[in-house]
C-alpha cells in the first residue's frame, strides 16, 4: 500500500475514534438518536473527513442499520456505528452501550475486538 493511501486510512480511523468517543459518552436513556446522529456527521466534517455511510444506530430489536429521520424523537436503545471516508478510504466501528442491564454483552464484545486485534 503507497504511503498517501495508508495516510488516509489513517486520518479516517483517527476522526472515526474520536467521533466515536465523543458521540459514545452522549448515549444515554432518553436522549434523541436523531441528535446524536447529527453530532456525528457534524464533527466528522468539522474534523476533516467525510461521512461514508449514514450514522446507523441499533435500538433494541431495531436493526443495526437504522438511520434516524430528519423528524425522528425516538430514544436510544444500545449500538452506535459510525463510518468516516478521507477521499474515498474508509474506516468503521461500532460501540454498544449499556443502556439495559447487560454489561456482559458489552465486555464480550470488547474481549472480541481485541482477539482480533
Amino acid at each position: 500500500m503507497d504511503a498517501e493511501v495508508l495516510e488516509k486510512y489513517r486520518k479516517a480511523g483517527e476522526i472515526l475514534a474520536r467521533v466515536r468517543d465523543d458521540a459514545s459518552s452522549m448515549v444515554d436513556v432518553g436522549v434523541s438518536i436523531l441528535e446524536v446522529a447529527e453530532f456525528v456527521e457534524e464533527t466528522t466534517r468539522a474534523l476533516g473527513g467525510e461521512v461514508a455511510f449514514p450514522c446507523n444506530i441499533s435500538r433494541d430489536r431495531v436493526a443495526a442499520h437504522d438511520t434516524p429521520r430528519p423528524e425522528d424523537g425516538d430514544v436510544f436503545g444500545e449500538k452506535l456505528d459510525i463510518g468516516v471516508h478521507v477521499d474515498g478510504y474508509i474506516a468503521d466501528a461500532a460501540v454498544t452501550v449499556d443502556l439495559g442491564g447487560h454489561p456482559d454483552l458489552v465486555e464480550a464484545s470488547a474481549a472480541g475486538l481485541a482477539a482480533a486485534i
